[in-house]
């Protein structure tokens, strides 16, 4: 299970860890600062060891990698995780804005329904209207 950095440092942007796995494009980590697509919120940018993340995903308690084919890491190496800061930061923003604006909505608009993600489909839960309780869990 990759260790979530970002959740105890949001705003750290470099971090040492170590390669987990390798297959062939695609490479774990044992720990992370690099967000995967979550939750509406976009994916960091950045390298790892030097190399361009072209894509980070969820899978299971895991985040998944993928750079290009011919990286040449290897399980258990030492590397530095970058991201770009100035994109993260705008992102962090915008994701609590957008929360923010959602909360409003569930507390003045009765009978409003939050949409959240889970697993393959999607899932509805019910508010109770003004007092913006939610009597489903929040996804």
């Amino acid at each position: 299970m990759t260790f979530r950095q970002f959740w105890a440092e949001p705003y750290q942007s470099r971090h040492r860890t170590r390669i987990g796995t390798v297959a062939g494009d695609q490479i774990t980590l044992e720990s992370t600062i690099f967000f995967a697509l979550s939750g509406g919120q976009e994916s960091d940018t950045g390298t790892i060891a030097g190399i361009p993340v072209l894509a980070a995903r969820k899978e299971g308690s895991e985040i998944v990698y993928t750079l290009p084919l011919k990286h040449g890491l290897a399980p258990g190496e030492e590397v530095e995780v970058a991201i770009d800061w100035s994109r993260r930061y705008r992102l962090m923003r915008l994701h609590f804005a957008a929360e923010i604006v959602l909360e409003l909505f569930l507390r003045l608009l009765p009978g409003v329904e939050r949409i959240s993600r889970s697993g393959p489909g999607l899932t509805t839960n019910q508010t109770s209207g003004a007092s913006g309780k939610s009597t489903g869990s929040r996804g």
